[in-house]
């Protein structure tokens, strides 16, 4: 018994220092810009990234990536935007209507227009002008495509930016990326609402990053004693962790702003929305709308390895997905 008890111990001890050992260097690297997609060390990482100071978010950018507007609570400024996280170094361009490609964004009176709106997915977090879906949307279609995403946007606001554009009456087709986060907005902003300045400061200053003090290290540092366990669970019963959102009444609620919005015009519309590994959509697939709806279910490769959007191949294979229904 005595023998045992001594075993415990001695496996407790080490465990903790292990952890311990683990915590500090996914702390550093991280803090040095380094994310390792390694078994226990992914887990202590996307945890650190997400509820310490690590992580920038777009539209609270101290790089003033966002200006108010009146309408829209914000859009990004005019020019260009470093945006910057552990995984990447980006630089956003921006003119008052678009992200640009930086490569054929001349837009003639006769040209068509593909229009993508969206949030930070359709804006492109974590990739270059280049690198965007819409930018390889284009090439693929050889068709005018205009990227209207703007990080954290609603439906509501992704409509009413689109709305405001010089290129509105040249669109032919809309694609819109959804997210569930979008639901909120959908229901509960009033679309008519003008917003002030004071409006907006309270918004951009809303996010506060943790300053990472010793209670948050302690928390953390607790938290990787079972993030191992979630991890290896996470391997081996994959199935037993996927998430299911019920989206019915968020199609209800696309169905109503689209009809209340395009109703009287001749635009093709496809909603799409990206599904994760480990998630699962469930809907009536046999319900009609008077847009075309798809998921997109993205594979590990198409996913930076802590940060939660997609990185270069994910976009690549977005632009990939939407080509072959458009085409259709």
């Amino acid at each position: 018994m005595k023998k045992i008890i001594g075993y415990s111990i001695f496996l407790i001890i080490n465990y903790l220092l292990l952890s311990l050992i683990v915590f500090i260097f996914s702390l550093v690297s991280l803090n040095n810009g380094k994310v390792y997609d390694l078994l226990w060390i992914k887990y202590v990482q996307t945890n650190l990234y997400f509820k310490t100071g690590f992580r920038n978010i777009f539209q609270h950018s101290t790089n003033d990536c966002v200006e108010y507007d009146e309408d829209l609570i914000y859009v990004p400024k005019k020019g260009k935007c470093k945006f910057s996280n552990p995984e990447f170094k980006t630089v956003l361009s921006f003119d008052g209507f678009r992200r640009l490609n930086l490569v054929d964004d001349g837009i003639s009176k006769n040209d068509d227009i593909v229009a993508v709106l969206g949030d930070s997915i359709a804006m492109g977090w974590g990739v270059e002008d280049d690198e965007t879906f819409s930018y390889d949307l284009q090439k693929n279609l050889n068709k005018k495509v205009i990227n209207l995403g703007v990080s954290s946007y609603g439906t509501l606001r992704e409509i009413k930016r689109l709305k405001k554009n010089k290129y509105y009456n040249q669109v032919d087709t809309i694609i819109i990326q959804y997210h569930v986060n979008d639901y909120g907005e959908n229901i509960y902003m009033d679309p008519e609402k003008k917003y002030s300045q004071k409006d907006f400061e309270k918004y951009f200053f809303s996010y506060q990053k943790n300053s990472e003090p010793f209670s948050i290290m302690l928390r953390l540092y607790k938290k990787t004693l079972r993030l191992l366990f979630s991890h290896i669970n996470d391997i081996i019963f994959p199935s037993l962790n996927i998430k299911e959102w019920k989206i019915d009444k968020d199609l209800r609620q696309l169905q109503k702003i689209i009809s209340s919005n395009f109703s009287n015009e001749e635009k093709k519309i496809l909603i799409f929305i990206t599904v994760e590994p480990w998630e699962r959509m469930v809907y009536d697939k046999t319900k009609n709308y008077t847009f075309d709806f798809m998921e997109i279910k993205f594979e590990p490769q198409h996913k930076f390895i802590i940060d939660d959007h997609p990185n270069v191949k994910g976009h690549k294979f977005i632009s990939q997905k939407l080509k072959e229904r458009l085409s259709k």
